[in-house]
C-alpha cells in the first residue's frame, strides 16, 4: 500500500525529521495515515471489504426481545465483559447487550492490551489482576486472546520515580506479586533496543503481559453468545423508563425492552446515556483525544519484548504483530466534542490526526527506542476516549436509581481493566452486594456539580496527564478549582491559606504566615481580599514536606492556645419528622443508641448487613423529632443515598442536605472558651455546656448558631454551625477577639496530625464498608441490647461471639529519621515478626509524640494463608516493622488512644471521650 508513497514518509524517522512534523502535515503523510492498513486480526473491523464482520461470524440478534433481566447498554470491551461474566454466573439467557453501531467497531475494541500492573490502591490492583487472569485462563483453555507473559518494564528517569516504584514493589510483594527493581544496565539486558542513557532504574514485573484487545473481546462475546446471551446491534437508545426509582424498561430505535437491571457501559456516551432518564443519572466523564500508533512489522523485534512504560515521558511501547504499538498520556490533553455534540456512530469517534500535538510523545518514543526510526508507519489513530473527572474508573450502583449500574471512565485502558470491572459488576448484580469495597472507584464519590459539562471539559485537559504522574501524597488538580467555597473563603485566602480540594470544596490545608497579605498595606480590607493570591497545596516529595513547620505551628496552637479552623466542607443533614418516626428510623439505621436527650451529641456508625460501615457520623439532637447529622466530606453523596434507600418509604421522615446552608467554624484549644465567652452570653462552663452537647447560641450580633462542644480530633473546643448570612460577621468577631490570645488559623494537615496522634479513625481513610466497629476499637459505640433492631445487628452479634480477624492499631516508628528518610504516607506494608499482616491506612507526624505515626489493621494468617481470629494479646506480643519504599522501620504498637501530656492539665478530664477503646 506504500508503493506510491514518497520515500521520506515511509519510516518514522523520516516522518519525524529533526523531531518536528509540521512540514509534513498534509500531502503524502496524510495519504499514509488515511490508508486502509489496520493491525491484522482473525476478524476484521466493520467497513473493511476484505474480511467478514462480527455479524457474519457470530449469531447476533436483529430483533429486540420484549424483556430481559439485565440490559447492558454499550457493546465495547466493558459491556462485553459484563455480558460474559453475567453469562458465566448463570444469567446467560436473561441478558441482552445493546450497541448503537455495529458490534466490533475498531475504536470500541481498541486498546493498548497491557495486562497486569502494580497499583498502590488495592481495589485497582485487584481489578487489574482479575483482568490479567481472565486473559491468561482463556488462552490456556485454547482461546486466542493474544495473551503473552512478556513481563512489564517500568522505567524511571528520576530518584522520586524510583522511590515511587519501591513503594509499589513493597506492597506488590507483600500481596504476593513478584516484583524487582533494576539498574539501567539490567534494563538493557531485559530489552536491548532501549536507550537507557537517562534511565536511573526500573521496576520489573515478570508476571505481567499483553493481549490483543480485539481478540480478547471477541472471545468474551463468542462465549457469552454460546451460553444463550443476546446481542442487538444498530440499536439506538432514547429513554430509560423509570417508575418508583427503578428502571422498568429501555426505549430504543428497535422498540421497548423491559428489564430488572440496566448497566451503563456507554464509554464516551455514558454521560449522555445518564441524561436519558428522569431523574437524570450523573456520570461525570468527558472524551479527550488519545493516540494509538501502529507500525508495520520490523525485522529483529522480539515478539516477547517486555511491555514498556516510560511514565516520566508519558509513553508506553509494546510489540504488536511484529511491529510496535505505542501511545501516551500527554501532560495537557485536548478535549473532544467540547460542545457536547457526541457522534452517533463509532466510526465518527475517530478524529483527524494532530501531529503537532502528538509530536511531543513521538519524540519521546523515538528517543527511548531509536530502532523505531526504521519502522514503516502503519497508522496513527486519534480516538476520543472517556476520562472521569478524577482519573479513576467509575463503577457501581448510581445514587439516583435502585437498579442502574455504571462502568465507565476507563480512559484508553479497556483491555487493562475491563475483565476485572465486568466481573465486579456482574457479581454485584447477581449477589446483591459488591465483591469488594472500592469507595474510591464508586460512583457515589461524586456530586452533581462534577457532572457539569464545562467543568468536565476544563478538567479533562489535565486528567490524562495524571495517568503517569508520580503519586505524591495529597495530589490535587489545578483545573476546576474554586468551585465550592465557604463565605469566609476570601478571608482565609487573605490570611495565607493554601488550599486543597475535597468533593469540589476548597478548604485550607495549611497557612503561609510569612506571606500573609495582612502584613501589606492596602487602602481597605476588600483590596487585601481581592489581591491575595489563591494558593494550591502540593506535596511534591516523599520526604519531609515543605509545609511541615506551618503544620507544627498550627498544631501547637490547637493544643496550647487556640486556633480557628474552617469545617464547612463536612457534609450536614437535617433529619426530622412530625412525631417519633425519626427516632425509630435512626435507631434502625444506627448501631449506637441515638435516643439521647435533646441537646446531646452521639457518635455512631450506620452498618450494612455484614456489620461494615456504610456511614460514620455524629448526631446532634436538636429537638425531640429533629436531628442534625455531621458526616465526612467525601460521604455527602454516599450518606444521602444510604439514608434515602433505608428511611421509611412513606415519607414520614424528612431528609434535607443542609451542607451548603451552614458555614462551620471550629474554635479549638485550651483557650477556646476564653475567646467564645467574650462573644456570647451562654454559660460555657463544663457543667452548663459539657463535652458532647449542643446549644443554639448567639455570637456577636448573630443568632441561630448551632454550637457543638466537639472537635472531631479530641481537643477542647466548639464547632459553630453558622447560617451563611452571619458567617462573615461571626468570623470577624472571632478573629478580632482571638488576637489577644494569639489565635492562629489552622488547616487540615495539622488537624490530620491531631486526629492520628489521638488514634481517631476516619471513614474513607481508615474505615470502609467492610470494617466493623469491633475491628476498630469502637465496640463501645454499638448497643446490641437496644430495643429496636438495627441493620447489621446479627452480623455484629455473631462477630462478637466468634471473634474478629483484624484489629485497628497505632504504630510509632522507632528508628526512622524524619529529616532524611522517606515518610510513610499510607498504604505501606506492616510486618509482625517478619510476616506481612496488613497495611497502613493513614499516617502523620505526631508533634507531641515527636514521631511518625501510622494507623492500620493487623491480621493473623494460618498455615494456609487464610485469615484467622486475632486477639489483643496476639497483637501486643509481636515485633512490628513498617516497610517504607523498601526499608523496614521498627515500630511500637498500641490498641488504645494514648494519653498525651498537656501544658494545661486542668483542661484534661480523666473521663474524656476516647476514640478507640479495647
Amino acid at each position: 500500500m506504500f508503493r506510491n508513497v514518497s520515500h521520506r514518509c515511509r519510516t518514522l524517522g523520516s516522518v519525524y525529521p529533526h523531531h518536528h512534523v509540521g512540514h509534513c502535515h498534509t500531502g503524502v503523510q496524510s495519504e499514509v495515515l488515511k490508508g486502509s492498513w489496520y493491525p491484522p486480526h482473525e476478524y476484521h473491523y466493520h467497513g473493511h471489504e476484505e474480511g467478514p464482520t462480527i455479524a457474519s461470524t457470530l449469531p447476533l440478534d436483529e430483533i429486540l426481545p420484549k424483556k430481559a433481566k439485565v440490559v447492558v447498554c454499550g457493546g465495547g470491551m466493558v459491556g462485553t465483559s459484563v455480558l460474559y461474566h453475567l453469562a458465566m454466573l448463570g444469567w446467560s439467557t436473561d441478558i441482552v447487550m445493546l450497541e448503537q453501531g455495529r458490534i466490533g467497531g475498531a475504536s470500541s475494541w481498541r486498546g493498548s492490551g497491557f495486562l497486569g500492573g502494580v497499583k498502590l490502591i488495592r481495589p485497582e490492583m485487584s481489578i487489574l489482576q482479575s483482568s490479567q487472569e481472565l486473559a491468561r485462563a482463556l488462552a490456556e483453555a485454547g482461546h486466542d486472546t493474544g495473551w503473552k507473559r512478556c513481563g512489564g518494564l517500568h522505567l524511571a528517569r528520576t530518584r522520586d520515580r524510583m522511590t515511587h516504584f519501591r513503594k509499589m514493589k513493597s506492597i506488590a510483594e507483600a500481596r504476593g506479586t513478584e516484583c524487582y527493581t533494576l539498574t539501567a544496565e539490567e534494563v538493557s539486558q531485559k530489552c536491548n533496543i532501549l536507550n537507557t542513557s537517562d534511565v536511573v532504574g526500573a521496576m520489573w514485573v515478570p508476571e505481567d503481559g499483553v493481549c490483543d484487545p480485539y481478540k480478547l473481546t471477541y472471545t468474551l462475546l463468542k462465549l457469552a453468545l454460546q451460553r444463550g446471551s443476546q446481542v442487538v446491534e444498530e440499536c439506538q437508545l432514547s429513554r430509560f423508563v423509570v417508575h418508583d426509582r427503578r428502571v422498568i424498561a429501555v426505549e430504543t430505535s428497535k422498540g421497548m425492552i423491559e428489564c430488572d437491571y440496566v448497566v451503563n457501559t456507554g464509554g464516551m456516551w455514558a454521560r449522555k446515556l445518564g441524561l436519558m432518564s428522569e431523574p437524570r443519572v450523573k456520570v461525570p466523564v468527558h472524551p479527550a483525544e488519545h493516540y494509538f500508533l501502529y507500525t508495520q512489522p520490523l525485522e529483529g523485534i522480539d515478539p516477547m519484548m517486555p511491555a514498556i512504560r516510560d511514565p516520566d515521558a508519558n509513553i508506553y511501547i509494546r510489540e504488536f504483530n511484529g511491529g510496535f504499538l505505542c501511545g501516551g498520556f500527554e501532560k495537557w490533553a485536548k478535549p473532544s466534542f467540547e460542545q457536547g455534540d457526541l457522534p452517533g456512530q463509532l466510526h465518527q469517534r475517530e478524529l483527524l490526526e494532530d501531529w503537532d500535538h502528538f509530536h511531543v510523545l513521538l519524540k519521546e518514543m523515538l528517543h527511548r527506542a531509536p530502532i523505531m526510526k526504521n519502522c514503516v508507519l502503519g497508522r496513527l489513530y486519534n480516538t476520543a476516549c472517556a476520562f472521569s473527572m478524577d482519573h479513576r474508573w467509575i463503577v457501581g450502583l448510581v445514587p439516583e436509581l435502585e437498579n442502574y449500574f455504571v462502568a465507565a471512565g476507563l480512559r484508553s485502558g479497556g483491555s487493562t481493566a475491563a475483565g476485572g470491572i465486568g466481573s465486579m459488576i456482574a457479581n454485584w448484580i447477581v449477589k446483591g452486594t459488591p465483591p469488594m469495597d472500592a469507595y474510591d472507584l464508586d460512583v457515589l464519590r461524586f456530586l452533581p456539580a462534577h457532572n457539569n459539562r464545562r467543568f468536565l471539559s476544563d478538567r479533562v485537559r489535565e486528567v490524562p496527564g495524571v495517568h503517569y504522574s508520580i503519586a505524591y501524597p495529597f495530589a490535587d488538580f489545578k483545573t476546576g478549582r474554586c468551585l465550592r467555597m465557604s463565605p469566609i473563603f476570601p478571608k482565609l485566602k487573605t490570611a495565607g491559606a493554601v488550599f486543597g480540594q475535597v468533593m469540589g470544596y476548597e478548604r485550607p490545608s495549611y497557612f503561609k504566615r510569612q506571606e500573609n497579605t495582612n502584613s501589606k498595606d492596602y487602602d481597605n480590607e476588600n483590596d487585601a481580599e481581592n489581591s491575595a493570591p489563591f494558593q494550591m497545596a502540593f506535596t511534591n516529595t516523599w520526604t519531609k514536606p515543605d509545609w511541615f513547620n506551618s503544620a507544627a505551628e498550627e498544631y501547637a496552637a490547637c493544643r496550647e492556645r487556640v486556633a480557628i479552623l474552617d469545617y464547612s466542607s463536612f457534609a450536614k443533614f437535617d433529619v426530622w419528622s412530625k412525631g417519633n418516626e425519626v427516632v425509630e428510623a435512626l435507631q434502625y439505621l444506627c448501631s449506637n443508641d441515638v435516643d439521647i436527650p435533646v441537646g446531646g451529641i452521639i457518635h455512631t456508625g450506620m452498618q450494612n448487613a455484614y456489620g461494615g460501615y456504610e456511614n460514620d457520623c455524629s448526631l446532634a439532637r436538636i429537638a425531640h423529632n429533629h436531628y442534625m447529622m455531621i458526616v465526612p466530606t467525601i460521604q455527602q453523596t454516599r450518606c444521602g443515598t444510604w439514608l434515602k434507600r433505608n428511611l421509611p418509604a412513606d415519607g414520614s421522615v424528612v431528609l434535607s442536605d443542609v451542607t451548603s446552608m451552614f458555614t462551620a467554624i471550629c474554635i479549638m484549644g485550651p483557650l477556646a472558651k476564653n475567646v467564645l465567652s467574650e462573644l456570647t452570653d451562654v454559660d460555657l462552663s463544663t457543667k452548663a455546656f459539657p463535652f458532647f452537647s449542643f446549644k443554639e447560641i448567639d455570637v456577636g450580633l448573630a443568632n441561630g448558631i448551632r454550637a457543638m462542644n466537639i472537635t472531631h480530633t479530641g481537643e477542647l473546643g466548639w464547632v459553630l454551625y453558622i447560617p451563611n448570612e452571619f458567617a462573615l460577621h461571626v468570623y470577624d468577631n472571632l478573629v478580632s477577639v482571638g488576637k489577644k490570645y494569639n489565635m492562629l488559623h489552622c488547616g487540615y494537615y495539622a488537624m490530620r496530625s491531631l486526629r492520628i496522634e489521638k488514634f481517631y479513625a476516619f471513614w474513607g481513610q481508615d474505615l470502609d464498608s467492610t470494617t466493623t466497629p469491633l475491628e476498630c476499637g469502637r465496640g463501645f459505640r454499638v448497643k446490641l441490647n437496644k430495643s429496636i433492631d438495627f441493620i447489621g445487628r446479627e452480623a455484629l452479634e455473631k462477630q462478637k461471639k466468634e471473634g474478629v480477624k483484624r484489629l485497628y492499631v497505632q504504630l510509632q516508628l522507632e528508628d526512622h529519621n524524619p529529616e532524611v528518610d522517606p515518610w510513610a504516607w499510607g498504604g505501606e506494608p506492616i510486618y509482625r515478626n517478619d510476616v506481612f499482616v496488613g497495611v497502613t491506612t493513614t499516617t502523620g507526624y505526631g508533634f507531641t509524640l515527636n514521631n511518625l505515626i501510622c494507623l492500620g489493621f493487623v491480621r493473623k494468617y494460618d498455615e494456609n494463608g487464610e485469615m484467622a481470629y486475632v486477639t489483643a494479646d496476639y497483637v501486643m506480643a509481636g515485633h512490628y516493622e513498617v516497610d517504607i519504599a523498601g526499608v523496614r522501620y521498627s515500630a511500637s504498637v498500641s490498641l488504645r488512644s494514648p494519653t498525651l501530656p498537656s501544658k494545661f492539665p486542668e483542661t484534661q478530664d480523666t473521663n474524656r471521650y476516647l476514640a478507640t477503646q479495647t
